[in-house]
């Protein structure tokens, strides 16, 4: 299943409280994370922008960089958020994460919603960059949408192995979402 937020859709409005448009796949990652209101955050893959909304909200002093390679995607994710963008909360890039210019050892928190980079490929090289963006004590999340518990099992046994593979201690969620869907979620934080 797809969640689309359509831009015609008369009860959107940027900034609007975001209980009422988020879906439940991020609202679940959002609480899962626990940003704090000083958490410096990272989303890679932000899309329309629900997931910066309902993590701007909970910042005072921190902030979050959100990236997306797609430039209507980050259009519709500044609109959204115009409020955060000039309270200084929210920064909205057209960068792939490969590509971005961002600073070591910055980020509390990083996470990746349904972002093939982990799950199609050779992932060392981005995981490795990750890793590094981190600071010290921060924390790399993975959430995914599967449509069955099959699907969710092996997303996370592999996610985990993944991170492990890379220097990571990890954690492993789930949790069950209406007409069969699994949302899952690996975090994981640096040995060393």
């Amino acid at each position: 299943m797809k969640f689309t937020l359509p831009t015609s859709d008369p009860d959107f409005a940027p900034d609007e409280p975001v209980r009422a448009t988020a879906t439940q796949r991020q609202r679940w990652a959002v609480d899962t994370m626990a940003v704090a209101a000083d958490d410096q955050v990272l989303e890679i893959g932000c899309g329309r922008g629900v997931a910066v909304s309902l993590v701007a909200s909970r910042l005072t002093t921190g902030r979050i960089v959100a990236l997306d390679r797609a430039a209507t995607m980050v259009r519709l994710a500044t609109e959204r958020n115009l409020s955060h963008i000039n309270a200084g909360r929210a920064e909205i890039r057209c960068a792939g994460f490969e590509a971005a210019d961002l600073p070591a050892h910055r980020f509390t928190k990083i996470f990746a919603v349904n972002v093939s980079l982990f799950w199609l490929g050779d992932a060392t090289q981005p995981i490795d960059r990750m890793r590094s963006l981190l600071a010290p004590g921060g924390r790399l999340y993975v959430f995914g949408e599967r449509p069955t518990a099959a699907h969710a099992t092996a997303n996370l046994t592999a996610t985990k192995l993944l991170l492990e593979a890379r220097g990571f201690t990890t954690a492993r969620s789930s949790a069950i979402r209406g007409q069969g869907q699994v949302l899952t979620c690996v975090s994981g934080t640096p040995v060393g």
